[in-house]
């Protein structure tokens, strides 16, 4: 069974446009990271969360969840035009005994902890981009000035161009998978996140220190920290397994950035799952699969108007 722990801090900030949820009994941890200023980025993140809840609870389809939320956002950004070009980012997770899917757009991010930290999401950003067509470093991606300019938010995109990443794997009893929102890892470098997570098993305290680590360290953003825990394995369930690794960060400091498998990129906006991604774990026999497509290089008129209403 996998329990959820999650918080939120407003940071530095006068307001507060990041949401989450968690609850034990419908397998469900979210974050959502609201755009558009103050108001609309609060309204933006409060319908996803409300809406994928919602919808999970009676259809237990996650993109579908996702997509209804971004129809949603749009027809309330139609009514009022206060309220154009709201959005939010959003990385959730359902899960059903240890087994969980991971579903994200934007560059709120998904990792696994397992003794190495293991990022499993990959951002809709600019820079990762950059990063695809190997324009840039990962270090030089670190400090890039226009890291925070997404390429795809809900309520923003087209909705024949929103684009919905899944991730789906089994967690073996100890692991943890790790959800946030920007303003903790524009703050806390992986490095740090990972030492802090091998410091304690405490989960309710783990949350507190990573958001105050990320206050500490300038805390110029919202800071939203989802954990959930694999506490046993269930006899129905099936052996744990991890998706296709996009980053491992090590305790000794050290981070290996993987390369997408060629042939991994479908045309679809919901990604169908690949035999090619995925990765067995301690040589168990759970398969999980992950079907990525490389962010598209928005037109930069689009970049700098989501960048605009993130500032």
């Amino acid at each position: 069974m996998i329990q959820f722990y999650g918080d939120t801090h407003t940071g530095r900030r006068k307001h507060n446009e990041d949401s989450y949820a968690i609850s034990d009994e419908l397998g469900i941890g979210l974050v959502a990271d609201g755009m558009g200023g103050y108001a609309c980025g609060e309204i933006a993140s409060a319908l996803v969360k409300m809406t994928v809840l919602n919808t999970l609870s009676r259809y237990n389809d996650l993109s579908q969840s996702i997509r209804r939320a971004h129809e949603l956002i749009q027809r309330e950004a139609n009514r009022d035009d206060a309220k154009q070009g709201m959005g939010s980012t959003v990385v959730a997770v359902k899960t059903k005994g240890n087994n969980y899917d991971v579903a994200w757009v934007g560059d709120s991010r998904a990792y696994i902890w397992d003794g190495q930290l293991k990022q499993i999401s990959r951002d809709h950003s600019y820079v990762e981009s950059l990063l695809d067509v190997g324009a840039i470093s990962f270090d030089e991606a670190l400090l890039h000035p226009e890291k925070n300019l997404i390429t795809q938010a809900v309520g923003v995109a087209g909705e024949d161009d929103l684009e919905i990443d899944v991730a789906k794997g089994c967690l073996a009893s100890g692991q943890l998978l790790l959800l946030c929102s920007d303003g903790l890892v524009d703050e806390v470098s992986d490095y740090e996140i990972a030492t802090l997570l091998a410091s304690s098993t405490d989960y309710d305290s783990l949350v507190n220190a990573l958001i105050n680590k990320a206050f500490d360290a300038g805390g110029r953003d919202n800071i939203t920290v989802v954990i959930a825990v694999a506490d046993h394995i269930d006899a129905d369930d099936e052996q744990a397994a991890e998706p296709f690794i996009v980053s491992t960060t090590s305790l000794d400091g050290k981070t290996e950035r993987h390369e997408l498998p060629r042939g991994s990129v479908d045309e679809d906006s919901d990604h169908d799952v690949s035999d090619d991604m995925s990765v067995k774990v301690d040589n168990h026999a759970c398969k999980t699969h992950l079907n990525y497509k490389l962010p598209l290089i928005a037109l930069i008129v689009i970049l700098v108007f989501i960048g605009a209403a993130y500032s």
